[in-house]
C-alpha cells in the first residue's frame, strides 16, 4: 500500500472532520515521530549492560571482591564478584575468579558455567581453560563412582567405568 492510498483510506473513514492540509501535516508528523523512535531504539545495543554505578564505585567494589578473595574470605568474595560480573559482564577475570569460588565452595556446575563465562569473553585465558577441565574431570570421577556402586558387576560398562574411573584417578594424582 502506497502513501497515498493510506492518505485516502484515513481522509474517507477515520478522519474527516480535518482538513486535507492538516491530516496531511498529521501523517507527516506521526511518521516523522515512528521513525525517529525507531532510529533511537535501533542505537540501544541488545545485550549490553551499560553498567548502574559509577566507575568510582565499581573500582571500589573490585578492590573489596580483590581483597576478599586472597583472603579466602569465598562467600563475600562471591558475592562482590556477582555483582561485578552484573555491572561488567565483559570483565573475563571477574568470570574466572567467581568460577573459582564456586569450585571451592562446592558448586561445580555453577563453577562449570562461570568458567564458560570467562572462556567466552577471553578465549586465550589458559587458566581458565585448565580449571573448567579439573573440575569436568572430577564431575566424571563422580559420575563413574555412582556408576560403579549402583549398576550390578556382571554390567557390560561396568569394567570399562572401573578402567576409566582408574585412568581420571591417575591423571589427577599426577
Amino acid at each position: 500500500m502506497n502513501f497515498q492510498t493510506l492518505l485516502n483510506l484515513m481522509t474517507n473513514y477515520q478522519f474527516l472532520f480535518l482538513p486535507q492540509r492538516q491530516l496531511t501535516c498529521n501523517i507527516i508528523l506521526s511518521l516523522l515521530l515512528l521513525l525517529s523512535l525507531l532510529f533511537i531504539s535501533g542505537c540501544a545495543q541488545p545485550g549490553v549492560k551499560q553498567p548502574s554505578r559509577d566507575a568510582s564505585e565499581l573500582s571500589e567494589i573490585q578492590q573489596l571482591a580483590d581483597e576478599a578473595y586472597l583472603k579466602d574470605d569465598l562467600q563475600n568474595a562471591a558475592k562482590l564478584y556477582e555483582q561485578l560480573v552484573t555491572e561488567m559482564p565483559e570483565v573475563a577475570l571477574n568470570w574466572y575468579r567467581l568460577a573459582n569460588l564456586y569450585t571451592r565452595l562446592n558448586r561445580p556446575y555453577t563453577a562449570i558455567n562461570f568458567y564458560q563465562e570467562a572462556i567466552a569473553r577471553d578465549p586465550a585465558l589458559s587458566e581458565a581453560w585448565f580449571n573448567l577441565s579439573i573440575v569436568q574431570l572430577k564431575q566424571a570421577a563422580f559420575s563413574l563412582n555412582q556408576m560403579l556402586e549402583t549398576i550390578d558387576k556382571n554390567d557390560p560398562l561396568y569394567a570399562e567405568a572401573e578402567r576409566l574411573l582408574d585412568e581420571i584417578k591417575s591423571m589427577m594424582s599426577e
